[in-house]
């Protein structure tokens, strides 16, 4: 017998704008998610916790507890089910003996899945656009406890996706207020004053919100030898291309700005845990486009990147301060390196 993927949704045009409005399927994973499907796990005791979003083709999932994979086609999707009643929670007992699921791959192979409940992630316009959902491999039941907790944990989710959205809106409209006076004439990217206008209302909603936010100071190495060597003509277009792949390299709900000069600075908020994590993201971009495109010179960055925790309470201005000294000790340390 062949599998059963669940029909779609009559509103599924709708549903999948709404999906797209919130600007997060295939963006990095975010503390903020990671924390609801440990609760997820921890509440139910199951070894699979999710948080999917289900796109037109696929159930991409943003954030996993027990699950290394990061999408599953959405034949496959259990979820493509629950979406279909956005307000009831979906659940499996032992999905061998159930004819939607008995002969999915994910229930005759790895990981072998019996049990499943979902709850749908319920847009305020009432579009499911997602689920929260624990999973396990042999046959189980959850309490009037451990169910009311996953509704209760859905609407976190939702509220997340929300503020995000506001966070981007709000820039968003800054930006077409101030077009003008906030954007870098060269890169098109923000300029100091955009920065810093900008940078300080989300650190108003990330003391507001309790978040984690983070402060990268870039500097280009090797710009005044270019200039000198190459000309400005190709100067401009090593600037260009900085802010070009800085901008590919964090959301568009992140701040991405040329502070003048060959100084960059960006302000993210939530979605990296070590300021390791984001050094190495950005280098991995870097070492990608310089081996990727055919220019006279290679993109080559000293950094400096300095975490806003709710407890250090630090201002915009101390925490640009602090990732400036950072940034040229990282420059120090290269050039150390090198001789």
């Amino acid at each position: 017998m062949k599998i059963r993927p669940a029909p779609l949704p009559e509103n599924e045009a709708e549903r999948l704008k709404a999906l797209e409005d919130y600007n997060i399927l295939d963006t990095l994973p975010e503390q903020g998610f990671d924390d609801l499907t440990a609760l997820a796990a921890y509440i139910c005791k199951t070894p699979i916790a999710l948080i999917s979003l289900i796109d037109s083709d696929r159930q991409w999932i943003k954030s996993k507890v027990g699950l290394k994979v990061r999408e599953i086609p959405r034949d496959w999707a259990f979820c493509s089910y629950t979406i279909l009643q956005p307000q009831k929670i979906l659940i499996v007992a032992n999905a061998s003996k159930d004819d939607r699921f008995a002969n999915n791959p994910l229930v005759k192979n790895h990981p072998k899945i019996r049990f499943y409940a979902g709850v749908p992630l319920v847009t305020p316009n009432g579009f499911a656009v997602g689920t929260l959902c624990v999973i396990d491999m042999i046959e189980r039941r959850l309490n009037d406890q451990q169910l009311d907790a996953l509704y209760r944990l859905s609407r976190q989710a939702i509220a997340q996706m929300e503020l995000i959205r506001e966070i981007h809106n709000r820039k968003q409209a800054e930006i077409e207020g101030r077009q003008l006076s906030l954007t870098d004439e060269l890169t098109g990217l923000h300029n100091r004053r955009g920065f810093f206008l900008l940078a300080e209302q989300q650190l108003k909603i990330a003391r507001r919100m309790k978040l984690l936010c983070w402060v990268i100071f870039i500097d280009l190495d090797g710009l005044k030898q270019i200039n000198d060597t190459l000309g400005h003509d190709v100067g401009d277009a090593l600037i260009i291309d900085a802010g070009r792949l800085l901008k590919q390299s964090f959301r568009k709900s992140d701040i991405v700005a040329r502070l003048g000069g060959d100084e960059f600075i960006v302000f993210i908020s939530s979605y990296f845990k070590e300021a390791e994590n984001i050094q190495t993201h950005l280098q991995t971009n870097i070492a990608n486009f310089n081996q990727q495109q055919n220019r006279s010179y290679e993109i080559s960055m000293s950094m400096g990147i300095q975490r806003y925790s709710p407890e250090t309470n630090m201002s915009l201005e101390q925490l640009v301060a602090r990732s400036d000294e950072l940034m040229y000790a990282h420059k120090r340390l290269k050039r150390q390196s090198v001789l």
